[in-house]
């Protein structure tokens, strides 16, 4: 008889190196079921880092700071400084693709984000490198060519976040079909516009076989594409479904890669040397801080370290422990109906402190979360914590008859997490190895 081989089940994807450009904002792909809109299409909401590597803002007021990190070691209490360069982010795989909920370019006839009027159209999601493409035979052109194109370019002056991302550009550009760039029509980029939006002469390329690309790469929100059309002397069009009516029939979208697990410049506080990485991908509700506390010196270091959030829902948040999360998490959402629902996942903490409105409309809570943890950090070793903050397109408070109501999409990942960290590899996805041997409290 053949024994059985036992199943071992793979490992986490561990952070590996990667060269794809680092993020500062992320946006999440999950529906917004909630009338408080969405960052683009199927995008509810976004996760935008600070100067202090804390999270601002989610895109629907949820949270005004979350996890914004302090040591406090004897009496003395040093505060994770606002003073993160974007030069100093160090990006980590995984890379990310259309299987994490990468979503590159929509089309769409939806009116809330064209600004071109009715009907179809295309948008560019932001991302590290997105391009829609169509392949132009201009053999047959006579006389000048001339192409126009209508749309939103507002994308440039749209940052969410501090930490600024000086490589965000949009363009339009014709390539040959090797992918070489021919000539740049537009482009809009820190340094300004070249250019004109709207309009180009591609006469040049006559009798010639070019690919029309209209690109970007952008922080948090998306180019709008609509009535392309590039016409010769005899009034022949070249472009097919330049209107976008027949969705994206005619176009390519270049695959590209992702990074969303983003790490910090190394900084000192409690005579620790602190580092924060933080990570996502689109399709989850989750986002993750992880923060490794290394020790230089010869001698232990006793520290508190402490991490503070303030909501956005005014004092009106119902706050509760996370049903079946073992008390190693919150949920809350707002009882004045306005902000999406959010969970915290912070699992074996020394403290946690938080006040809840008692009633809907009722501004008697406090804003104010804080979560504490005791840690000790060995002579030139390191402790790591892990915190998860979760939020969905949901605003649990429109529906509410009272208090009791759940935020059930939130409690139920979050429990996951709590209970299952450690087998279920996908929480554990884009960590070092170092960080799950010296993690303490998950």
């Amino acid at each position: 008889m053949v024994p059985e081989v036992p199943v071992v089940p793979a490992g986490p994807e561990l952070a590996t190196p990667t060269a794809l450009p680092a993020g500062v904002a992320f946006l999440q792909t999950i529906a917004a079921t909630d009338s408080g809109g969405a960052q683009a299409p199927g995008q509810a909401n976004v996760w935008d880092l600070n100067l202090d590597f804390s999270l601002e803002d989610g895109g629907d007021d949820q949270f005004d700071t979350a996890l914004a990190l302090s040591v406090k070691v004897g009496a003395s209490t040093d505060v994770f400084p606002s003073d993160q360069l974007y030069a100093e982010l160090t990006a980590l795989g995984p890379e990310l693709g259309a299987a994490d909920g990468q979503l590159l370019v929509s089309f769409t006839s939806d009116p809330g984000f064209s600004g071109v009027g009715t009907g179809g159209y295309a948008l560019l999601h932001p991302g590290t490198q997105v391009r829609l493409q169509q392949t132009l035979n201009l053999g047959t052109a006579t006389g000048g060519i001339s192409m126009s194109w209508v749309g939103n370019r507002s994308f440039g002056n749209r940052y969410l976040g501090s930490l600024r991302d000086d490589t965000i550009f949009g363009q339009v550009v014709v390539r040959d079909t090797a992918g070489a760039i021919l000539a740049t029509l537009y482009k809009l980029d820190v340094n300004g516009e070249t250019g004109t939006w709207g309009s180009a002469s591609l006469t040049s390329f006559a009798g010639q076989t070019v690919v029309l690309s209209f690109e970007q790469r952008v922080v948090v929100s998306g180019m709008v594409i609509d009535n392309v059309s590039v016409q010769d002397g005899s009034s022949h069009e070249f472009v097919v479904n330049g209107d976008f009516e027949a969705q994206g029939t005619g176009w390519t979208v270049s695959a590209s890669k992702m990074s969303q697990n983003v790490r910090s410049g190394v900084r000192t506080a409690g005579g620790l040397e602190v580092q924060r990485t933080f990570y996502t991908q689109p399709n989850v509700l989750w986002g993750r801080f992880t923060d490794v506390f290394h020790n230089p010196s010869a001698a232990a270091i006793v520290a508190e370290v402490a991490y503070a959030s303030d909501l956005g829902s005014d004092s009106s948040g119902i706050i509760y422990p996370t049903p079946g999360a073992t008390s190693k998490a919150l949920t809350t959402w707002d009882g004045s109906p306005g902000d999406r629902d959010v969970g915290f996942v912070f699992g074996a903490a020394d403290s946690v402190t938080y006040l809840s409105a008692t009633a809907l409309h009722t501004p008697d809570g406090d804003d104010a979360l804080m979560f504490k943890f005791n840690i000790t950090v060995p002579a030139g070793g390191s402790v790591t914590l892990v915190n998860f903050l979760l939020t969905d397109g949901t605003d649990t408070g429109r529906t509410a008859a009272d208090v009791n109501a759940r935020a059930t999409a939130i409690d139920t990942v979050a429990a996951d997490i709590a209970n299952n960290f450690k087998t279920n590899f996908a929480y554990q996805r884009g960590l070092t190895q170092a960080q799950l041997d010296t993690l303490k409290n998950l």
